[in-house]
């Protein structure tokens, strides 16, 4: 195992098991409990800094809003998100997730995305592939659209009553694609890698806020666009599917209403 990969493993562990500890308990109903939250989360971001600075003291620390400050630094910089779907986690619905990505010379190279309540770990290493608790992650080599598992945070199509986007889900449903999502992005992007989830509809796509994610789908084989095929995907509709013969079915069908 990579060193760096192994200390960052010690730390999503470390610092997810310690935020668990509320999980359970009722603390989010009144002003005083909130503040529990908080200083556990402050509690567990402290554990997982002093992991990573006992072993690499020179290494750089962010949290997941200062990926603009990556080109500030020379040595390896540590981006760090304690939870992923905080809301999932104050309403007890069990998908959250603790990611770390490690950027070199600000160039992704390592990701770590931990499950804390079901005790999963996937992990990548840019060039030496995706391993999901120290087994190799391949993606599902699937070609066609029926019966394939679909993942979209549909709440925003909602928000913003996009209806074309309407128009694309109903079209795939009606070709057999089964939705499933955990409303949680980054872990949908570690089951994509490891072909639990074929295929990901992400409407307003931010890369910088799936890095960790989107490593791991690379390193299993899995492929990024925009609805054209192309990659000007940033802050518009993204396909991440698990293969190139995917993926040009889903764009023909997207191109119907584009």
């Amino acid at each position: 195992m990579h060193p760096i990969l192994n200390i960052a493993i010690q730390a999503a562990r470390k610092g997810g098991n310690n935020i668990i500890q509320i999980y359970d308990k009722k603390v989010f109903y009144n002003i005083k409990n909130k503040k529990i939250f908080k200083e556990k989360i402050k509690e567990s971001n402290q554990i997982i800094k002093n992991i990573i600075k006992k072993s690499y003291p020179k290494h750089h620390i962010l949290n997941k809003y200062n990926y603009f400050k990556l080109k500030n630094f020379k040595n390896p910089v540590w981006i760090v998100n304690l939870i992923h779907g905080k809301k999932n986690f104050k309403k007890k619905f069990p998908n959250f997730c603790i990611s770390i990505a490690i950027f070199f010379k600000n160039k992704l190279n390592i990701s770590v995305i931990y499950d804390p309540l079901k005790n999963e770990i996937f992990s990548a290493v840019r060039g030496y592939g995706s391993q999901v608790n120290g087994y190799r992650m391949r993606s599902i080599n699937s070609n066609t659209l029926y019966q394939s598992y679909l993942s979209s945070k549909i709440d925003l199509i909602f928000l913003k009553n996009k209806k074309i986007y309407f128009n694309i889900l109903q079209n795939l449903f009606n070709k057999g694609v089964i939705f499933r999502t955990t409303s949680l992005i980054p872990l949908d992007l570690s089951y994509l890698s490891d072909g639990r989830i074929d295929f990901i509809l992400e409407f307003d796509f931010k890369i910088k806020n799936y890095y960790s994610g989107m490593l791991q789908v690379k390193e299993s084989g899995g492929i990024i666009s925009d609805f054209q095929g192309g990659c000007n995907y940033n802050n518009k509709l993204a396909i991440i599917a698990n293969n190139l013969n995917l993926l040009k079915l889903i764009i023909n069908e997207i191109k119907l209403f584009i």
